[in-house]
């Protein structure tokens, strides 16, 4: 179950609620949630209850009162017993936030009683009730690895494996959900598995693997054709390579693009350029329909590498015995 609610900071009444979508639906705890509104810096964030969890955004809007310069308001998504992780919604409320903000003397329907008040209230109510259908309809991003929640574009996310079967066991879902899912896929491999290995292994679990082959819907090559070219690491290189396999797929009718790179080839003196790429790549992924998945070797990574592995990624995860774990949500907004 899924509520919209916009709350504001009133000067005589403190923060209320002004809106609930769907109006009819009882929900208990909703004295709660305008309280953000003291607690909160401007912008986007996560809150988790024991019961539910809030994706909200708090900003402010010039002011007609006499007492104040702005009006305080916050969009709250309010998602109850569902595993989705509340980032998703946030380019929503972002969208949600620039329509509000675009009705003329909206202060009238956060104060005025009058019919110009109660029309603005209207205007209000309309523009949450369109976009609470459009926040309903938005399902997570399969990445087919056992984790609990599914994930939004613009997700970075690091894999920490032992053995080959590990790989293969992570990459080859990885992969095949994609291509189901009209994704445009790109495999980086290196020694680990290498690129025949990996085609091998997805010809033998995909039906009509060539197909996707054949039609450029996923693209497989060894690191030294990606990330260094010419014989060595530039990562504007390499950053704004993806942009453009993103726009090739994009123009081509997928419905974004899935990622994935292997990083045995870092070596030492490459680490700390090979880490600035891992922390740039954070805010071209956010801009776009991309995921993306670093895989590293455990055993050839230290504890201060593996450390700031953790701090470049918004998710690190392992498998434990048999199981997948998350080590590190480094992003406290992403599973909160």
């Amino acid at each position: 179950m899924r509520l919209i609610i916009l709350s504001h900071f009133n000067i005589i009444k403190g923060p209320i609620v002004i809106l609930k979508i769907p109006e009819e639906f009882a929900f208990n705890d909703l004295k709660i949630i305008p309280k953000h509104l003291n607690l909160y810096e401007q912008g986007f964030f996560i809150y988790d209850y024991e019961t539910f969890q809030t994706a909200n955004l708090k900003f402010t809007l010039p002011s007609k009162m006499e007492r104040i310069e702005n009006e305080e308001l916050m969009i709250s998504v309010v998602i109850i017993n569902e595993k989705i992780s509340p980032k998703i919604f946030q380019s929503n409320l972002k969208k949600l936030e620039e329509e509000i903000k675009n009705i003329k003397n909206i202060h009238s329907g956060l104060y005025n009683p009058s019919e110009e008040g109660a029309n603005k209230f209207l205007e209000i109510t309309e523009i949450l009730l369109k976009n609470y259908q459009a926040i309903n309809d938005i399902d997570g991003i399969k990445l087919n690895i056992d984790l609990s929640y599914d994930v939004p574009w613009g997700t970075h996310i690091c894999y920490f494996y032992q053995k080959k079967d590990d790989l293969m066991d992570i990459l080859v879902p990885y992969i095949k959900t994609g291509l189901e899912a009209n994704q445009f896929c790109v495999w980086v491999t290196s020694e680990d598995l290498n690129e025949e290995e990996a085609k091998n292994k997805l010809k033998s679990e995909i039906k009509d693997f060539n197909r996707f082959l054949e039609k450029g819907q996923i693209e497989i090559f060894p690191y030294t054709e990606w990330y260094l070219k010419d014989g060595e690491f530039n990562f504007q290189t390499v950053l704004d390579g993806w942009v453009q396999k993103y726009n090739y797929g994009i123009s081509h009718g997928f419905d974004g693009i899935r990622v994935t790179g292997n990083t045995v080839w870092v070596e030492k003196k490459d680490w700390k350029d090979f880490s600035d790429y891992e922390e740039e790549i954070n805010n071209v992924v956010g801009n776009y329909r991309m995921i993306v998945l670093c895989t590293y070797s455990a055993e050839k990574c230290g504890i201060n590498e593996i450390l700031g592995v953790m701090q470049t990624h918004q998710v690190a995860t392992i498998r434990k015995e048999g199981k997948w774990e998350i080590l590190q949500r480094h992003d406290p907004s992403f599973f909160n």
